[in-house]
């Protein structure tokens, strides 16, 4: 359930810099005659003004503002993208994707805004929002990185709005995704790209979520119900074109493409007397869509909890089940890379494993518990590339190799309003995945937090961005790494060995019996260290060591520690 702050929101304690205008009249005239320049100049700008004016209304007023600071979120709401009009042609009118070079003018226009309202003393008020319009709750945003509270509340509300509409409604490259699509991005951004209360405002103002239903032709499209998940439509490299929508899109990836070659490795390992479950999860974690096919497949299994990883998956389906979860995917012969979709799924895929082994790697050398839930995070990172690639007219993902993934992400953000990360949470939400991966996924180009998948991902990222020769913010990579609790070494080592690596290391067979400790203790035995040192590592008593250790041979049903540990490393447990 939605819950608005309920007190009245006091601007002027809140943010100084917000006042009121001092002539609210001749305000609104200068706001309208600066819309209309807009309007002339750059029309797509434009379009969405009256609908945003309506609905910043209405958020403002279910937060509690005044009259008097509605009447400058209005007038601010208006003249929000003045700036636009210092731009070239070139850029304000391209219907192509921008380079970065001209992204960096577009980032210029909430500061070239400010000064031109600023020198205008009766909207003069109105100059610190529109600056600040584009910034982000985590401070990610710009011209100036503000973070939470530092941002104006008004701009918090533009932001919001703005981003919903532009989502929701059609742009000149894409076509929009509709209310209901826009406000669960918009919620998944919650205390990440907007003020939570500002969301909660946002989504309780719309029509089918507890707020009235506008007046007008121009009132923001109602919520409406899921369209029902479509069977995936058959697999075509066709280049993608003006004609599609991300909602459509989103819809035909209902079923992921697999790769032929993975698809056929998996179909032998499913139908093989001979083949281990080892082998078939070590298959289907060599593609997405076979990735993506087993986990929804296993969701269904009555009375289980939800199934974030494919060893879980295979083991608790069977090799038939598995084999009925992959036998319908749609699938791409060969990765000619004949058409800019084949380039992009070629590229994901890659890529992806190039994560998947980063990831494995730092779960090992951190002794995770979940290492088999961070490989599946890693492996659908970039989902949302996929679709993208199909909905947007010139994407290619991560073709600017000198440009950081962060700031590509921002690129996104900046051209649709959404980036990749935000739409493979929305794809993975709408499949019925569990919810913490999803969250994994979206989160897994801004998370900064201890013992979070989405953190160990975003290194992993990192980490195969630099092994591939991509640019990478090196001292972002080192916070991160302390924050996962490696050393500065054992990333070298990591980074040294990523570009040798070969396959992912065999895949566990069977669910283990043994408990965390216990396996620990095991691990660090087939290392070849010896009692003592495995306590000091482990902050233990030898004796408690040795217990462990007696539990492992029972369990194993083995002598001693060499069977075991030759036992437990063909399973896959350690």
């Amino acid at each position: 359930m939605i819950v608005v702050r309920a007190e009245t929101i006091a601007l002027g304690s809140e943010a100084p810099h917000q006042t009121a205008l001092s002539d609210p009249g001749s305000a609104a005239w200068v706001g309208a005659a600066l819309e209309a320049a807009l309007h002339a100049r750059a029309p797509a700008a434009y379009t969405s003004t009256p609908l945003l004016c309506q609905l910043a209304g209405r958020v403002g007023r279910e937060l509690g503002i005044d009259a008097q600071s509605r009447e400058l979120l209005d007038v601010a709401m208006r003249v929000r993208d003045i700036g636009m009009i210092a731009l070239p042609d070139s850029v304000l009118l391209a219907t192509t994707p921008l380079s970065p070079a001209d992204w960096e003018l577009v980032n210029r226009h909430p500061v070239i805004g400010q000064e031109l309202l600023e020198a205008l003393s009766v909207v003069a008020a109105a100059g610190e929002i529109v600056r600040s319009h584009h910034e982000r709750w985590d401070g990610d945003g710009y011209p100036d990185g503000l973070h939470g509270d530092e941002i104006p509340l008004l701009s918090r509300v533009i932001a919001a709005c703005d981003t919903f509409v532009a989502i929701a409604r059609d742009r000149p490259h894409r076509r929009g995704m509709g209310a209901e699509a826009a406000l669960e991005l918009i919620l998944q951004e919650r205390g990440a790209q907007f003020d939570p209360v500002t969301v909660d405002a946002l989504a309780a103002s719309l029509p089918g979520h507890g707020g009235p239903a506008p007046a007008g032709n121009g009132a923001p499209p109602a919520a409406t119900s899921r369209p029902p998940a479509n069977r995936a439509r058959p697999y075509t490299t066709q280049a993608p074109g003006k004609g599609l929508d991300l909602t459509t899109t989103i819809a035909e990836f209902d079923d992921v493409p697999a790769l032929a070659p993975a698809y056929e490795r998996a179909l032998a390992a499913s139908g093989s007397g001979t083949a281990t479950v080892g082998e078939l999860i070590a298959a289907v974690e060599g593609d997405i869509g076979l990735t993506i096919a087993v986990l929804r497949h296993a969701q269904s299994l009555a009375g289980r909890h939800p199934i974030d990883n494919v060893a879980d998956a295979v083991i608790a389906l069977g090799s038939a089940d598995t084999l009925a979860a992959i036998k319908p995917l749609p699938r791409a012969e060969f990765p000619w890379r004949t058409s800019q979709l084949e380039v992009l799924m070629h590229r994901s895929l890659v890529h992806a494993q190039a994560v998947a082994r980063a990831t494995d790697r730092i779960a090992r050398d951190l002794d995770l518990v979940n290492r088999d839930s961070v490989l599946v995070a890693a492996l659908l990172h970039d989902i949302g590339k996929l679709v993208l690639g199909r909905a947007v007219p010139g994407y290619t993902g991560d073709s600017d190799r000198t440009t950081t993934p962060e700031a590509r992400v921002r690129l996104e953000r900046r051209a649709g309003a959404v980036d990749h990360a935000a739409l493979g949470g929305l794809l993975l939400r709408r499949w019925g995945l569990p919810e913490r991966l999803a969250e994994a996924v979206a989160a897994h180009h801004s998370a900064e937090a201890q013992n979070d998948v989405a953190t160990y991902v975003r290194l992993a990222d990192m980490v195969a961005h630099h092994a591939q020769g991509d640019a990478v913010d090196r001292a972002k990579m080192l916070d991160l790494t302390q924050l996962c609790g490696l050393s500065p070494h054992a990333l070298r080592e990591i980074l040294f060995d990523l570009p040798h690596s070969g396959g992912s290391d065999r895949r566990r067979a069977g669910p283990s019996p043994l408990s965390t400790r216990e396996t620990s203790v095991l691990r660090r035995l087939g290392e070849g260290k010896v009692y003592k040192v495995i306590a000091v590592e482990l902050g233990l008593a030898t004796s408690t060591v040795r217990s462990h250790l007696q539990h492992v041979y029972t369990k194993l049903a083995v002598d001693d520690r060499a069977q075991a540990v030759l036992l437990a490393t063909e399973m896959g447990w350690i």
